[in-house]
């Protein structure tokens, strides 16, 4: 009953919409991601976050959906890093931030048809694979611009079960579960390296806030955010640290592309 309701054991893998997310796909690439109101309300996530990836990246990363650059400013000192957004907004935002650092390039171009003078140690994708209706195609095109046994580096929201209002106002096709990703990562080509579920104790605050009014408030979410940032996340990052929960509101995934 427990693996039903949170959405563990529900195929198949690849391309697969969540029921209450079927109407997004009259509207496919116009929702916004809506990571703007993370990345200024809970700082300590964001930080926790970039830690959490560092060291599965190597010296060359390309980060898909950088956003705001809360993350790409967690790692990027000591590498070279190109930092891709689909919308004008953040580029914009990412060429000003980091204006003064020669190491990181900003760039909008379509991914699929990209070029790079080199290729990459990693693919970093923070929230972005659930966005994408064909997430195993996705990744397949991605590990081209990997270097031989260069790592996909993912964060993706975790069990269908909890997909709610947030979910579908945030353009979500679906949330993963362990076994989804594993079977996403083998299908593009991808050998696994690590699959684990973290943030753990955010499943009940994530249930509560979504009941607890209105979700378009945004002065509102920033402040559930920013409570949740400084009494949450210290929390769960020491949970993370040392255990391995059987569950969590996000899913890690670290791939090697196989040559």
């Amino acid at each position: 009953m427990l693996a039903r309701v949170l959405g563990l054991r529900q195929r198949p893998a690849g391309r697969f919409v969540h029921p209450k997310a079927r109407d997004l796909l009259d509207h496919e690439g116009e929702h916004d991601i809506g990571l703007e109101n993370t990345a200024t309300n809970a700082a300590s996530y964001m930080a926790w976050l970039a830690k959490l990836c560092d060291r599965h990246l190597g010296r060359r990363v390309l980060e898909v959906g950088a956003g705001s650059g809360a993350i790409t400013a967690g790692y990027e000192r000591g590498r070279e890093v190109v930092a891709a957004d689909a919308s004008p907004i953040a580029v914009a935002g990412l060429r000003e931030r980091f204006a003064d650092r020669p190491n990181v390039t900003v760039v909008d171009a379509d991914l699929r048809t990209y070029q790079p003078d080199e290729r990459f140690d990693s693919v970093l994708m923070v929230n972005v694979l659930e966005h994408i209706l064909d997430d195993v195609e996705a990744l397949r095109g991605l590990s081209r611009l990997l270097v031989r046994f260069g790592n996909v580096v993912i964060y993706v929201p975790a069990l269908n079960g909890l997909y709610g209002e947030w979910d579908h106002m945030g353009g979500h096709y679906r949330r993963y579960a362990r076994w989804r990703l594993r079977e996403v990562f083998e299908e593009a080509g991808l050998e696994p390296l690590e699959l684990r579920y973290v943030n753990s104790l955010a499943i009940v605050p994530w249930i509560v806030f979504q009941g607890a009014g209105d979700l378009n408030d945004e002065a509102r979410r920033g402040r559930l955010l920013q409570a949740w940032d400084r009494v949450g996340v210290p929390l769960n990052r020491a949970i993370d640290a040392h255990l391995r929960p059987p569950v969590g509101l996000n899913l890690f995934g670290v791939a090697r592309r196989r040559d």
